[in-house]
């Protein structure tokens, strides 16, 4: 009997889904301490814009909003968010980020710095690049949450007239995709 190769492995469905795998058994070695990936992500949904009461929370991450109470227990028992009464609607509670809970959020970012190394160590740097920029476009397509997500070409610290950063081509030249019509004048 002959070994042909899985189909399956033509699938980018199927190598995404693996993938997935991947990366929860790689983080849950890795950080066996920290919580899993949708807690930190509610954590830093909240911690970037809140408050926000759980609906909001639940439709910026689009999460069942039913799973997302136990999530926010177990973040609220460890002293990372807290449950306030909203100014605006005092019938519903707002999630905001403790002190705390920010500081472990940036203590996170080290170990998920690790975790993208030891994930993508078989690929360059420009591998990685290109891995990144592919599964933004797919994401843009699909959601909206990933449009306009930021481009590794823009360079935050010039800001365009608005406060954008400026879109460069590859070989450092402005491009009209991140250049408002009050800022061109002045490049």
């Amino acid at each position: 009997m002959e070994d042909r190769p899985d189909p399956l492995y033509a699938s980018p469905t199927y190598l995404l889904f693996e993938t997935g795998r991947l990366v929860r058994r790689t983080f849950a070695r890795m950080s066996p301490e920290q919580p899993r990936l949708p807690y930190l992500l509610v954590l830093s949904c909240v911690a970037r814009h809140g408050p926000l009461s759980q609906r909001q929370v639940a439709g910026r991450l689009r999460m069942d909003a039913g799973d997302l109470v136990g999530i926010v227990d177990a973040l609220e028992k460890a002293g990372h968010v807290v449950r306030r009464r909203d100014p605006e609607d005092r019938r519903r509670y707002a999630l905001d980020a403790t002190e705390n809970g920010r500081l472990f959020l940036g203590a996170c970012q080290n170990d998920r710095a690790r975790l993208d190394e030891a994930l993508f160590e078989a690929l360059s740097p420009d591998e990685t690049h290109l891995f990144k920029d592919l599964l933004l476009r797919i994401l843009a397509h699909h959601d909206e949450r990933f449009t306009g997500a930021p481009d590794p070409q823009l360079r935050p610290e010039e800001p365009d007239g608005n406060g954008r950063p400026v879109r460069r081509d590859e070989a450092g030249q402005r491009t009209g995709a991140g250049i408002s019509s009050g800022s061109a004048a002045s490049s």
